[in-house]
């Protein structure tokens, strides 16, 4: 290998090495506000998922999956990527916190 390929070799890694975990932080930062959850999507209909439950017992906001801040309106699931669920929805994979 020559002095000049080493050279760009070395330079090319820095900026991977740079690049890289900049980039990450980047997609872990909060976007934009997401969508909801549409209830007549595949998912939703297969998760039998409701933007407002019945049962004031058993809702979104205390479900060990849902990622929202306490008191929000609704927050992330991991079910439902890239969309927000309503913290006082419910679907069938609900599993209480704690």
């Amino acid at each position: 290998m020559t002095d000049i390929k080493r050279r760009k070799f070395v330079t090319l890694m820095g900026a991977t090495a740079t690049v890289v975990p900049v980039a990450a932080l980047v997609a872990s930062l909060p976007s934009h506000a997401a969508d909801m959850v549409d209830p007549e999507s595949a998912q939703a209909k297969a998760l039998q998922y409701v933007a407002e439950t019945a049962d004031a017992a058993v809702h979104c906001s205390n479900c060990a999956l849902y990622g929202g801040a306490e008191g929000a309106e609704s927050g992330g699931c991991p079910l439902f990527p890239g969309a927000e669920v309503a913290a006082n929805g419910w679907c069938s994979a609900y599993v209480p916190k704690g």
